[in-house]
């Protein structure tokens, strides 16, 4: 009897083991010499997810997602106090009222904003148009040190983790699709818990995306703001041609610490020819009052060995940084595997 129900329990739950194992050789951009790398952080990933079935439609769901440097051995971003399961810990419920997650996520926005980068800011000619932009927040802090005791507080020595903007310990809601709309939710409030010390931002983190998808044409539309006061906005429009999937997104950072706003937007085709695709993106970056800005253009090359394997390549130069703007330019050669 015990044997029979641990199996009809067993029946009604699935856990899945799943990821991404990318690494090659790599020349990253304003760099002179080539080395053994991923692509770009979170090219690696080990994920445990699963689902039970609780009946009437609902489910129950968590996401564990580990991200790792293959060159290393270690976590992604080594030299960054990253977190081991950086990519994703979340549990949560879904069912005919739409997904809700509790945990530590990418936000509403930042999960679809970098669609229109062909390289989906991995490999050298990324043009995505926010990939960095925030100021370091709460959430992104790690505690290190072993700390000194007055009283009954322990004082630690703060050191940003380089976890990356809009990765966020909140309640994150997604609607399912209604006529081809869908709408994502993501809340936090002002005070975060990391290794036992709570920290409090200015702000409290909130995120939303509006996205309409039908036939070839998606269409997006997203603001956020996180506990330091930071904020973006951006719109995004997606085509599919039928020969090429062409795409544009536009956004607009404004950092509490800065007194400008950082304007910036990319245009990309991705061009899909038997076991080969051909990538091609352009994006700029600029502050307002400022001349000089970043402008980038790249190409790349995939190839399917299987539908899990393939071999990539891609080139990208940019005006570099800073106001002389001298141009700098890197390329990768890789094979990424999905499992």
């Amino acid at each position: 009897m015990t044997a029979l129900f641990a199996t009809a329990a067993f029946a009604q739950s699935t856990v899945t083991l799943s990821g991404q194992v990318d690494v090659g050789v790599v020349n990253p951009i304003g760099a002179d010499k080539l080395r053994i790398d991923q692509s770009g952080n979170g090219a690696n990933q080990i994920v445990f997810s699963g689902s039970e079935d609780l009946g009437a439609g609902l489910r129950a769901t968590f996401r564990l997602a580990q991200r790792f440097s293959p060159e290393s051995g270690l976590n992604d971003g080594s030299l960054g106090n990253r977190p081991i399961f950086q990519g994703e810990t979340t549990i949560g419920l879904a069912g005919p009222f739409g997904t809700l997650r509790l945990g530590r996520a990418l936000s509403a926005l930042r999960g679809p904003v970098d669609n229109t980068d062909p390289w989906g800011t991995l490999q050298q000619a990324s043009v995505a148009v926010v990939a960095t932009g925030y100021a370091s927040s709460p959430d992104n802090i790690a505690y290190a040190g072993a700390g000194t005791v007055t009283g009954t507080v322990v004082a630690l020595t703060p050191v940003a983790t380089g976890a990356g903007a809009g990765r966020i310990d909140g309640i994150h809601y997604a609607t399912p699709s209604f006529s081809g709309f869908t709408a994502a939710l993501t809340y936090g409030p002002k005070s975060t818990q990391i290794t036992g010390v709570t920290t409090t931002g200015a702000n409290q983190f909130v995120s939303a995306w509006l996205q309409y998808a039908g036939g070839p044409l998606t269409l997006g539309l997203g603001a956020e703001e996180n506990r330091e006061g930071d904020r973006i906005k951006a719109a995004q429009l997606s085509y599919d041609l039928g020969v090429a999937k062409v795409g544009t997104t536009y956004g607009i950072v404004d950092r509490t610490d800065t007194a400008s706003d950082r304007k910036s937007f990319n245009v990309s085709a991705i061009a899909p020819m038997g076991p080969m695709t051909f990538k091609v993106g352009y994006g700029r970056s600029r502050l307002d009052g400022v001349s000089a800005s970043l402008k980038k253009v790249g190409v790349g090359l995939d190839y399917a060995l299987s539908k899990r394997t393939m071999v990539y390549t891609s080139y990208g130069r940019d005006t570099g940084t800073g106001t002389a703007g001298t141009a700098r330019s890197g390329y990768d050669l890789g094979v990424r595997h999905t499992f």
